[in-house]
């Protein structure tokens, strides 16, 4: 399962990157806008992103009618070739996710509730759909019944599944046993991840022993 941390704060994102097990960064409006970067920021965060141990940024479309998500996902790839455009899954923006999947850029299709969606998002070409799993679970669905059945849908399509809104390190391991490709993690889930009482007394003991045998 390739791992990705969903923020635009730079002071939080930098150690995790740092640890080198994080692939890249996923972004949309509502983390730029957490992270306090506006819109014209975006390619100085894509180009710090990249040199901070990001193999991969996601920036996500704002225009509406497909025309202009498709220019909009040409000028976001045009900041780098590691550059993924995320669009939304609405009627509009999977038609443009078609037009820009036959230009050859990737596209990963956002807000995936239903895995109808899924099968739209791999009749259009995209790289990557992302389910929102706690979003799903909080509106009373089975988030994690729909992502599996999201995997199973886009076997051998081509079309991976990223999943979004995690809310905790155990999501994580769930989602891997679903079979999920992918997940993106805000910071403090990702923090989450290390955590393990057992070993840091495991830990303790073998300093408390190396410190007697010195």
């Amino acid at each position: 399962m390739l791992l990705y941390l969903d923020a635009a704060d730079t002071t939080a994102l930098e150690p995790l990157l740092a640890t080198g097990l994080f692939r890249g960064v996923t972004t949309n409006p509502l983390i730029l806008q957490r992270g306090g970067v506006r819109l014209p920021a975006v390619p100085d965060l894509v180009g710090w992103l990249l040199a901070h141990g990001s193999r991969e940024v996601f920036v996500q479309t704002t225009a509406h009618d497909v025309d202009a998500v498709v220019r909009e996902g040409h000028d976001l790839r045009a900041l780098s070739d590691r550059l993924v455009v995320k669009v939304p899954a609405t009627a509009e923006g999977l038609a443009a996710t078609r037009r820009l999947a036959d230009d050859g850029v990737p596209v990963l299709v956002t807000a995936v509730y239903h895995p109808r969606q899924a099968v739209l998002a791999a009749a259009a070409g995209a790289r990557w759909i992302a389910p929102y799993l706690g979003r799903m679970t909080e509106s009373g669905r089975d988030g994690h019944a729909l992502v599996a059945q999201m995997v199973r849908v886009l076997a051998g399509t081509g079309t991976g599944t990223l999943v979004a809104s995690v809310r905790t390190p155990d999501d994580v391991v769930t989602l891997a046993e679903a079979g999920a490709d992918a997940v993106t993690l805000a910071p403090d889930v990702a923090r989450g991840l290390f955590a393990e009482p057992l070993t840091d007394a495991a830990v303790a003991q073998f300093d408390a022993a190396a410190a007697a045998l010195a």
